[in-house]
C-alpha cells in the first residue's frame, strides 16, 4: 500500500517536534522517529487499528501521548493528522472533517 500525508500532518508534526525539542535536546527528534515508525506500522498493518468516527482509524505513538488519524481506501493509506491524545475527541473530529 501506498501512504500519503495531508499537508497539514507536516504542521501536526513539527509543533509536536518543536515542543519536545524545547524541553529536552533530542527529545523532538524522538518523537519523530515514533511518528515515523508509526507510519511504516501502517502501510504493513493498514485494518489494526480501530476505527474511531466516519472510517478514520487511531494508531497510538509509543512512548508518546499522540495519536494518528487516518483512513484506508483501495491501495492508499492517507494520514489526515497526527493530535495530542488529550484533545478532545469532538474537536479532533471538526479537525478532520475540514482536512
Amino acid at each position: 500500500m501506498r501512504v500519503s500525508y495531508a499537508p497539514e500532518v507536516a504542521v501536526d508534526l513539527a509543533g509536536a517536534r518543536d515542543w519536545y525539542e524545547s524541553r529536552a535536546q533530542g527529545l523532538g527528534e524522538d518523537f519523530l522517529r515514533m511518528a515515523y515508525a508509526a507510519f511504516s506500522e501502517l502501510d504493513e498493518f493498514p485494518e489494526k487499528h480501530e476505527t474511531v468516527h466516519n472510517g478514520f482509524r487511531r494508531a497510538l505513538l509509543r512512548r508518546f501521548p499522540y495519536s494518528v488519524y487516518y483512513l484506508v481506501a483501495c491501495d492508499t493509506i492517507t494520514v489526515y493528522g497526527v493530535f495530542h491524545s488529550s484533545r478532545e475527541p469532538q474537536a479532533i473530529r471538526k479537525i478532520l472533517e475540514v482536512r
